[in-house]
């Protein structure tokens, strides 16, 4: 059974569905089988590579010795975002599929690889949603678009032809028609004819207001404008793919699991439809060269020295277009006084987690929402959001310091025998006392951020 993962117009796996909610007991959480249902279900080739990502970041941490949890807060729901298809099998199987407000940033400079990925992205989105082509130069401009995408014409000597402009009407596209889609075409023209500096300001502002906005937005760049351009654009994008040389590699992915960041896959275009094909090995040496040389203050041409190669093969090897020979890996190992296995090291963890509020959190009810729940980080957070006159209580008796936040609203907190009230902005320490419930005071809305010191 052939181990290619092929695309097709419509995906099987992630179908625009209603987001499903499950109940089970606080106490014997699985993340697992939400997982399973966030990711589909992978044809039986891909099954053991699921299972990876299922296993990747485990069960929830354990709760403290000193906590209870509350007898009536002992369900907890975990309801996810209906992911959204790519119209690609393959991109859907590769990344769960979208999620509302991703930036897809593909660089590459095979434009087989965009046609095939680009255009069933515009046939499935303008038949769920408002689509819309940003063209940056002429050429873009003239390329045909499926019936039903509208265009932003961003060319030289147009009316929205300058960042600021460009920008403007990108974000009143997305004001009038939230939760669209975007693809972004000849971003490269705007390198050329703005400069780096001025392209990148643009990316900056409106990437981040498509997030904002909700909607699906693809963008395709060339690697050629170098690391300091592309470092700024990963920064920002919630998921960025590499192509290079038959090889995809998945730099950034927001709200996926771990292990899919930095993995390598072989790429080939039949039929205008992208195929993938998971490539481990290439995986694993991208990330311990790249890990190591920066560990050790290298560029790649010094690296490339030190191996007794060129520059171009360390710079493919990182990229995971190729792979470097068991000799020249020795070598490299024995000069720089490492162990092979650190050459082929795994993703190694970012200092930092994201944790958005409207991705598949766990809930605890009462409106109660975990941000970041892992009690070995010594910290953990929760957002809560209260309907109009809205009343409920910690699903936990903490016994630590406890920190409330108060984004929206006028919320009052039950804590130590009193009930002051906080506006928005206001905050909340309680460092003896733990605080016993809280309501919202007025008929709309209020939010808050509640804070747990372990």
């Amino acid at each position: 059974m052939s181990p290619w993962l092929r695309s097709s117009n419509v995906a099987h796996a992630t179908s625009n569905r209603p987001a499903t909610t499950s109940t089970i007991h606080a106490t014997t959480i699985h993340l697992h089988a939400r997982r399973a249902c966030r990711y589909g279900r992978p044809s039986s080739e891909h099954r053991s590579v699921d299972r990876r990502w299922h296993q990747d970041t485990g069960p929830p941490g354990r709760r403290p010795p000193d906590e209870r949890v509350d007898s009536t807060a002992n369900v907890v729901s975990i309801a996810d975002p209906a992911p959204l298809s790519s119209g690609s099998s393959a991109v859907d199987h590769l990344l769960g599929g979208l999620i509302a407000g991703d930036n897809v940033v593909w660089v590459g400079t095979d434009r087989a690889i965009w046609q095939a990925v680009e255009e069933p992205f515009l046939t499935r989105s303008v038949a769920e949603r408002p689509t819309v082509v940003v063209a940056c130069s002429a050429a873009e401009r003239r390329r045909p678009v499926p019936a039903g995408v509208d265009v932003i014409d961003g060319s030289a000597g147009a009316r929205r032809g300058t960042p600021t402009a460009l920008a403007d009407a990108v974000e009143a596209y997305l004001a009038a028609h939230p939760s669209c889609s975007v693809s972004v075409r000849g971003f490269d023209d705007l390198v050329r004819r703005w400069g780096e500096a001025h392209t990148v300001s643009f990316f900056a502002r409106t990437c981040p207001t498509m997030l904002q906005a909700g909607a699906l937005t693809y963008w395709w760049i060339s690697p050629a404008h170098g690391d300091q351009v592309l470092t700024r654009i990963r920064q920002v994008t919630q998921v960025m793919l590499e192509t290079h040389q038959g090889r995809l590699r998945v730099t950034k992915a927001e709200s996926r699991p771990a292990v899919v960041v930095g993995s390598v896959h072989d790429t080939r275009v039949v039929d205008g439809a992208l195929e993938l094909r998971r490539n481990p090995s290439a995986g694993r040496l991208a990330r311990g060269l790249a890990t190591l040389r920066r560990e050790l203050g290298l560029s790649q041409a010094q690296l490339a020295h030190v191996a007794g190669v060129t520059p171009s093969a360390i710079s493919q090897a990182e990229s995971g277009a190729r792979g470097l020979s068991v000799d020249t890996l020795i070598a490299l190992a024995d000069r720089l006084e490492v162990s092979l296995d650190r050459l082929v090291m795994s993703q190694p963890r970012p200092g930092y987690r994201l944790a958005r509020h409207d991705r598949g959190r766990v809930s605890y009810g009462s409106g109660v929402r975990a941000l970041a729940g892992d009690v070995s980080a010594g910290l953990r957070a929760f957002f809560v959001l209260l309907d109009g006159g809205e009343q409920g209580e910690p699903p936990v008796t903490h016994r630590g310091s406890q920190l409330i936040v108060v984004v929206r609203g006028l919320v009052q907190v039950d804590v130590d025998g009193d009930a002051p009230v906080l506006r928005a902005g206001d905050s909340l320490l309680a460092t003896s006392a733990p605080v016993e419930r809280w309501r919202n005071l007025r008929p709309d809305p209020a939010a808050f951020s509640w804070v747990l010191r372990d």
